[in-house]
């Protein structure tokens, strides 16, 4: 799926989930718009709604829809994790080592790789560490430095990639988690790593990042873009305003409804942006 959109020049959207609704809102968005898509979980989803549990939701999900959709591990941070997503039918994972040393990273990055690949899995790694958005905006003008901390090193790009085998490499070069202030890319960063690897490259933090940004990052070597803090920020907006807005409802099924609805407009714009639509295979 991935190679498929580096060879066709757009990016794979991969969208996180940590329920039933917004899992079937994914699935609606990309089924309408027929494009590949990747639904993913995060250790905190997990630990809100139960491995096998998420899992189960996703592969009924994928088994049914028209649609290629991948099950996919965001930031694993330990082994067993990786293990135990790869035995309940994960077809992609993350391992991230960003905050460990750079030999530490390599070495068990590595081992993940080796865990999935026994599986015929595809497995990410991540270079450079994507910073959490600050709740303030007065943060990069008292800390305008620290910003810049973490982006990825082009020299190390290489080595990493060669070291740990990994299939495609999540980079930091000014994209936040969350929705930081006027987030900008360094796209010249980027090309740079593109220039380093043949692999696809991704795009963490994407939900704060402006449009024109994400398509030159798609240009120069993004080939999978992940969006977490807009479905989530969409669906507690919308829980709290669709009851205002029909008062009427009174079957939760009914509300919750209208909320996918919501999260499926999100999904498709993204799906748009990053140019997958229509690209599903026959």
């Amino acid at each position: 799926m991935i190679l498929e959109a580096q060879r066709g020049g757009y990016a794979i959207g991969s969208f996180n989930t940590s329920d039933l609704e917004i899992t079937k809102a994914i699935v609606s968005a990309a089924t309408r718009l027929k494009a590949p898509v990747m639904i993913e979980t995060s250790e905190k989803a997990i630990g809100y709604a139960g491995l096998e549990e998420i899992a189960g939701i996703v592969k009924s999900a994928a088994k049914n829809a028209r649609i290629p959709v991948a099950l996919h591990l965001d930031h694993g941070t330990n082994l067993d994790l990786i293990n135990r997503c790869l035995e309940v039918g994960y077809t992609s994972i993350m391992f991230d080592g960003s905050k460990l040393s750079f030999e530490e990273n390599q070495i068990l990055t590595r081992q993940a790789v080796e865990m999935a690949h026994r599986k015929n899995v595809p497995c990410e790694g991540e270079l450079g560490s994507i910073m959490k958005a600050p709740k303030k905006s007065a943060f990069r003008q008292v800390y305008p430095i620290a910003i810049d901390k973490g982006f990825t090193d082009p020299n190390l790009v290489s080595e990493f990639v060669r070291n740990t085998g990994i299939d495609f490499l999540a980079i930091s070069f000014g994209s936040q988690h969350g929705i930081g202030d006027n987030e900008e890319l360094d796209i010249d960063l980027l090309k740079e790593i593109n220039s380093k690897t043949s692999i696809p490259l991704v795009l963490h933090g994407a939900s704060g990042v402006p449009e024109s940004d994400v398509k030159k990052a798609i240009k120069n070597g993004i080939s999978k873009i992940n969006i977490d803090t807009d479905i989530r920020h969409t669906f507690s907006k919308a829980i709290f305003e669709i009851p205002k807005k029909f008062p009427e409802l009174s079957d939760p099924r009914d509300i919750m409804g209208k909320v996918m609805s919501e999260i499926q407009k999100v999904v498709e714009e993204k799906i748009k942006m990053f140019g997958s639509d229509g690209k599903a295979s026959a």
